[in-house]
């Protein structure tokens, strides 16, 4: 009875299909399976019917296997449309019939290219090979260091890498175009290393010595440059992910990322100067605070994870981290096994719980750094509570939960935990050597797991404890010269009552008295009496106070020397060290206790005159405090390990999942970390990479359009051949990268010979004849700007800055505010990166990158400054005034274009000096004009001429 149904509505359905579907007519041309039908199958059928799966026992990667089919019969009949079950499933309207399973159906379009194939044959190539084993995919085997290629003509060649592009210029009948010329190399190079461009004399002393050797040395000084640092740094933010914190900052109960997270972005710049290898970088950026948990400068790198921290939603961070972690360091799409096995790698669902659960352990906390306030303790989230902006110390993170647990749960929604299922294990996915990947439990030293034992957190304590002493002091002596001041006023007045006075009256502190018609009223008594009890009183709290004081510090020093006697891991001494602490707090006890008897005792005395209910109460109290001080005493000679510690405690022993990750990432056996980071490099270097989809080296991806290349640059980073040379050294590479024939070659193609023959082959220049000119990235154009005109602040580091700010302050632009909600304008409009995901940039060209530069307050300040220090500088030169004209206009051309004007450009450039003076001379009588100025006609001419040069496309472009 089901089957017959079942056969009814298929039969319904494929009618209907038949009715509704488009169809071949009589004569159409015949449909290319390789070109049409195959990329579909491809993109929606491999996943469940490729090599990875092959459910229902069906492959859908060739022809053969269509029209073999699986379980259910042939999924392909040819010449017959309606009774092949591909189309049936495919045009299925039930949900949960339909296939492909996930995500929309086919398009209409696509529907009737797979029925009009079949209709015609479901004809295939007869040599047609099926999906490779997935595991074979080249990305997942090592790289193995290729032979050099051997040419017929190696004279273009400078280096290896040379070798391997012109492997293919040969192939193809490409002719590499030849050297740029100097001044045009030298601007690529300061702008490639630095993110600036060389200065007049820079220029002028390259162009003296164009030399290779006199190259080289300029590639080493740039290298050695802090500026090289910044540059580098921001590109590798980019595929980190960098994000200043936000949310709710004001009152920061809703937290992307986390404030203080700068000192990430400042160890970043300080790690690539320092040439701290690439592995060294993955590993701290990853688990600094168990490899290295007691080095603060370095510990902040663990700020790739503070990154994705989302006070909200814990689980949240828990997928970032997975995702991020995957893209930037091995290129693979971890995210997409978050709901079920990976649809194009050999990814398990599994392996993406194993994956998270080597990051399951994980909080932040706060550290106090030396000379700023102590941040506090780190505020767990409390669901209504707000919290004031964090503005000193370090943020990181450490394995708080150690037990912690990571349980499987289905369609990416945490509330499908799978009843009765155990735990996953931390762990790595088989066919990229999982089995390696060891976590050995690590010990932390005493300073991480108590900072409480750090000097300078110690020497602070002791320093806050002296000046509350000598604040205490202070404020007694105050009091007391208060005190002495109201005795003697009232003294005085007293020695001026007169007896019998009619205006005498009866005063409960002193008696009888009369008053003189001069002498003080009652209130002005009153008042006087009132201070000097006040100022008496102010002496015995503040004498009791100094004691505190005094007692506290005494403690804390104690404190500090059983700290300092007996800092030692064995349990043993451990236990010494805590109960020295343990008397040292209580020594503070019997303290306090002693004060709390002065004050009783100083309660009595001010109340013996009073009735005696008070004197009776006050007597009681006396006799609790002394009570009190007994049994402080009593408790200073118990052996107990309690006591309050200087700084929040953390656990002495950390899961070392993070950094078994680590070394798994950069083991020479990883077959991705290399390669994933010396394609981000070429990138950065010759405009395209090697590999286009930078974040997904998976079957998914893009083919690397040099696959030798590629290996040889990746054993080279990991297992460098230039001499001196350290393993995981960037600046070794850029060096080897910059200073080759291939980074050399010109960009321009006017003029040259082999462009058109080239651009015949490949217009796209997807096998590098030429070097390919690319626009600026938003922070050259802004920090060009500012260096260019002299203005640049060389300052390095430290918190960032308002965005708002971006056309008053003259920082780099890498020190801006940078996050999901809030990006300077000026950056966005030249296609900054964006905070969330900015594995590879893009770079438009629209009207407003001009308006922006033409409309811009700054660059108008900028230019005129520029134009009169260049005019200064050509009047000193010259004495005539063309002389003086030809002066300023080569070195605007210079300073702004890093190059000569041509003569034609020297000719339009002198024409306009005249016409614009003349203009605005006419222009400056009238109010309306808005050239209206109080500069001189000449002067706003020149600074018009700078700030057009500003939006020249030579400015803008790196050739």
């Amino acid at each position: 009875m089901l089957a017959s149904n079942r056969r009814s509505r298929v039969l319904i359905v494929l009618v209907f299909g038949a009715i509704l579907l488009p169809r071949e007519a009589p004569g159409a041309e015949p449909v290319d399976y390789t070109r049409q039908v195959k990329p579909i199958l491809k993109q929606r059928c491999y996943a469940c019917h490729g090599a990875l799966k092959r459910q229902a026992n069906l492959r859908l990667d060739t022809g053969q296997s269509i029209r073999r089919g699986g379980d259910g019969g042939p999924a392909a009949e040819p010449g017959q449309g309606d009774e092949s079950l591909l189309l049936d499933r495919v045009s299925e309207t039930e949900t949960s019939l339909r296939m492909p399973p996930e995500g929309a159906p086919l398009t209409t379009e696509q529907v009737a290219v797979l029925r009009a194939w079949i209709e015609q044959g479901a004809k295939s190539p007869a040599d047609e090979a099926p999906e490779t084993d997935p595991r074979k995919h080249w990305a997942f085997l090592p790289p193995v260091r290729p032979p050099v290629p051997a040419l017929s003509n190696p004279s273009w060649i400078r280096d290896p890498i040379d070798a391997f592009v012109a492997e293919e210029h040969e192939r193809r009948g490409l002719t590499p175009l030849p050297a740029a010329e100097p001044h045009v190399l030298l601007r690529r190079l300061y702008l490639d290393l630095i993110g600036l461009a060389p200065t007049r004399a820079q220029l002028h002393e390259f162009l003296a010595d164009p030399s290779d050797a006199a190259y080289e040395r300029i590639v080493d000084r740039l290298l050695a440059s802090p500026q090289y640092g910044e540059r580098w740094g921001r590109h590798w933010m980019d595929v980190w992910r960098y994000s200043d914190w936000y949310g709710r900052r004001a009152v920061p109960d809703v937290l992307n990322s986390y404030a203080q997270i700068w000192r990430w972005r400042d160890w970043i710049v300080r790690s690539l100067n320092e040439d701290k290898g690439y592995d060294r970088m993955v590993s701290e950026m990853l688990a600094a605070d168990e490899i290295a948990p007691i080095d603060d400068a370095n510990v902040v790198a663990t700020g790739f994870l503070v990154r994705n921290f989302y006070r909200w939603n814990y689980n949240t961070w828990m997928k970032d981290n997975v995702e991020h972690t995957g893209k930037a360091f091995l290129g693979l799409t971890f995210n997409c096994a978050h709901c079920h096995d990976h649809k194009y790698d050999p990814i398990k669902h599994e392996d993406y719980f194993a994956l998270r659960a080597i990051f399951e352990p994980i909080e932040i906390r706060h550290d106090r750094v030396a000379g700023e306030p102590d941040p506090g303790p780190y505020p767990k989230y409390d669901y209504g509570k707000s919290y004031k902006p964090i503005t000193s110390g370090l943020v990181r993170v450490f394995d708080e939960k150690l037990d912690a647990k990571t349980f499987f749960y289905t369609r990416g929604e945490s509330r499908n935990v799978v009843p009765g299922r155990p735990p996953i294990l931390p762990g790595m996915p088989g066919f990229l050597g999982g089995a390696s990947f060891q976590v050995r439990p690590i010990d932390l030293p005493p300073e991480s797991s108590y900072p409480g034992l750090r000097a300078f957190l110690r020497k602070d304590e002791v320093g806050a404890r002296d000046a509350a002493l000598a604040k205490a002091n202070a404020d007694l002596a105050r009091s007391q010269a208060l005190a002495e001041a109201a005795e003697r006023a009232l003294a005085d007045r007293e020695a001026r009552l007169v007896p019998g006075n009619p205006r005498a009256f009866a005063d409960p502190l002193l008696g009888v008295l009369a008053f003189p018609e001069a002498a003080p009223s009652v209130r002005e008594l009153q008042a006087a009496r009132t201070a000097l009890e006040a100022a008496r009183a102010a002496v015995s709290l503040d004498e009791a106070g100094q004691d505190a004081a005094q007692a506290e510090h005494d403690a804390i020093q104690a404190r500090i020397a059983a700290d300092d006697a007996n800092v030692a891991s064995s349990a043993g001494e451990a236990a010494a060290r805590r109960r020295s602490a343990a008397k040292a707090e209580r020594l503070a006890m019997v303290a306090r206790a002693a004060i709390g008897v002065v004050r009783e005792e100083n309660a009595v005395a001010a109340a013996r005159d009073k009735p005696t209910t008070e004197l009776k109460s006050a007597l009681q109290k006396l006799a609790a405090a002394r009570k009190s001080l007994e049994n402080a005493r009593t408790e200073i000679a118990t052996d107990s390990p309690d006591y309050t510690p200087l700084s929040p405690v953390y656990p002495t022993r950390s899961t070392g999942r993070r950094a078994a990750l680590a070394r798994w990432i950069t083991d020479r056996a990883n077959p991705l970390a290399a390669r994933v980071a010396v394609n981000h490099l070429w990138r950065w270097h010759f405009g395209n990479p090697l590999v286009a989809t930078t974040s997904d080296f998976g079957r998914n991806g893009a083919q690397p359009t040099h696959p030798k290349l590629l290996d040889w640059l990746a054993v080279e980073l990991m297992e460098p051949t230039t001499p001196g040379a350290r393993a995981w050294s960037m600046k070794a590479l850029h060096r080897r990268l910059v200073t080759s024939a291939s980074y050399r070659m010109r960009s321009q193609l006017t003029g040259a010979s082999e462009a058109d023959r080239n651009r015949g082959i490949d217009r796209e220049n997807q096998w590098y004849w030429h070097f390919p000119a690319t626009r600026m990235e938003a922070e050259e154009v802004r920090d060009g700007l500012l260096h260019a005109a002299g203005a640049l602040d060389p300052t390095m580091g430290g918190p960032d800055i308002d965005f708002a700010q971006g056309l008053t302050s003259h920082r780099r632009s890498l020190y801006f505010t940078h996050h999901g909600e809030a990006r300077m304008t000026f950056l966005e409009l030249f296609d900054a990166s964006d905070a969330c995901d900015a594995y590879k940039r893009s770079t438009s060209v629209v009207p407003q990158q001009a308006l922006a530069l033409v409309n811009n307050e700054l660059l108008l300040n900028l230019s005129r400054t520029l134009a009169d220090r260049l005019w200064a500088e050509a009047e000193k030169s010259a004495s005539d005034a063309q002389g003086r004209v030809a002066i300023f206009l080569d070195s605007s051309f210079e300073q702004i274009l890093t190059r000569l004007p041509s003569a034609r450009e020297r000719d339009l450039a002198g024409t306009f000096l005249t016409k614009q003076a003349a203009l605005l001379a006419r222009a400056a009588g009238s109010q309306e004009s808005a050239a209206n100025s109080n500069e001189a006609p000449q002067a706003r001419a020149r600074r018009d001429l700078v700030h057009a040069l500003f939006s020249h496309n030579d400015f803008v472009t790196i050739h």
